[in-house]
């Protein structure tokens, strides 16, 4: 004998399996929920049981009218009795009046529903079917930005400005990086890099713009010219910003890159003849495939020994596959594990690209306290980091990744 609030799960579970085909096909649905009567035997064996559900049903029934209750006879030894059999509601509008979270969303999605289907170009229902909850799920302010950037998206498909140049209010290049595949929803744009994950959340590449018709920012690299032959090429300037295609077109040809995840580390990297450091990449590990004076060189890298560093450190590898690595191997976390913090935060996995040794380090980070280690770059003594960068560039020929 099923109870109310057994009941109302279900009703939930109907709900939230089908309140996107209610809310876009309009459909006049009549439902009905079995409340598993109890049988004659029953009823004969424990006759209190089921007069106290009889009683429960009817004061829950009582205090929501919307909902019908259902008859059954069942012929028992001391007669015919009448139980409840089913839970009747006629209509969609019947069946979210009985819980308020319910009642709610429905009324929140019809509303924004009917702003959402009167957008300029139309919207295509089945493209936008996947992403209702999260439009459901926007605060106020978000679904304003969201219907405004469409309505500019559709007015303006080729534009060609940079995301902050785009005239809506609240719409700002980490915002659009998070709601993006919203607005190409709304706009009836398929999403070519769905499951994507190499892109960071408040970054956005050329090939994420191409479909709303806007220009990413130039990126910008940061390079350390260590030898300097290299920096009397450009009115001797160790430190060097910027856009990738000027740092392509510098005219040096180093013998040794070495790529640092971290500016501050860069820094204690000193004067070495035909070397050139890299660093601050963060993400932005693809540039590393466009720069034409790394091709012959010998590639170091050397990352944070945590799970975030072992990532890019993989990705890394991809573009250049005899990167070698330095400072991040398992013997140099254990003999400065005091340095290290624990980390909570979620990291990628890494591509599988990684070393033994370094698939060895990255096996040790995690914690008896369900946490991983973190030993970032800078926090390792400076005269053992100088030491163990210059023996691995000092080592000759190209190091192969085995």
């Amino acid at each position: 004998m099923h109870q109310p609030e057994h009941v109302l799960d279900k009703i939930r579970a109907r709900y939230r399996k089908n309140w996107r085909d209610w809310l876009l096909l309009g459909a006049d649905v009549a439902f009905t929920f079995p409340l598993a009567a109890p049988s004659a035997q029953v009823i004969a064996r424990d006759s209190d049981t089921v007069s106290q559900w009889m009683r429960g049903w009817r004061t829950w029934s009582e205090a929501h009218p919307t909902a019908r209750l259902r008859g059954g006879s069942r012929r028992t030894i001391v007669g015919t009795q009448e139980v409840f059999t089913h839970l009747d509601l006629p209509t969609v509008d019947d069946l979210i009046y009985l819980d308020q979270g319910l009642s709610n969303h429905w009324l929140r999605a019809n509303a924004r529903w009917a702003r959402l289907r009167v957008l300029p170009g139309g919207v295509v229902e089945e493209r936008l079917r996947p992403y209702l909850q999260q439009i459901v799920d926007l605060d106020d302010a978000d679904f304003e930005i969201l219907l405004d950037a469409t309505t500019w998206f559709t007015e303006n498909p080729r534009s060609g400005v940079t995301v902050r140049q785009v005239p809506v209010p609240g719409m700002h290049t980490k915002w659009l990086a998070h709601h993006r595949r919203l607005v190409l929803a709304c706009l009836n744009i398929a999403d070519q890099r769905d499951g994507d994950t190499d892109q960071p959340d408040d970054e956005l590449g050329q090939d994420n713009l191409d479909p709303l018709g806007l220009k990413a920012l130039p990126v910008h690299v940061d390079v350390i010219l260590a030898d300097p032959a290299d920096r009397a090429l450009v009115s001797g300037l160790r430190h060097l910003s910027a856009p990738l295609p000027e740092i392509d077109a510098l005219p040096i040809h180093p013998e040794i890159v070495l790529i640092v995840e971290n500016k501050e580390s860069a820094y204690l990297v000193p004067d070495r003849p035909r070397t050139v450091v890299v660093h601050s990449l963060g993400n932005h590990l693809n540039v590393l495939g466009e720069i034409g004076w790394l091709n012959g060189a010998r590639h170091l890298y050397w990352g944070d020994l945590d799970r975030a560093g072992f990532t890019l450190l993989s990705r890394a590898r991809v573009r250049l596959p005899r990167l070698v690595s330095v400072l991040m191997d398992q013997v140099t976390l254990e003999e400065h594990k005091a340095l290290a913090v624990e980390d909570e935060t979620r990291a990628d996995t890494p591509d599988p690209t990684l070393t033994d040794p370094e698939t060895a380090a990255l096996a040790a980070l995690p914690t008896e306290h369900g946490t991983y280690l973190r030993l970032e770059q800078e926090r390792l003594p400076s005269p053992f980091v100088l030491d163990q960068l210059n023996r691995a560039m000092d080592e000759q020929g190209s190091a192969e990744v085995q």
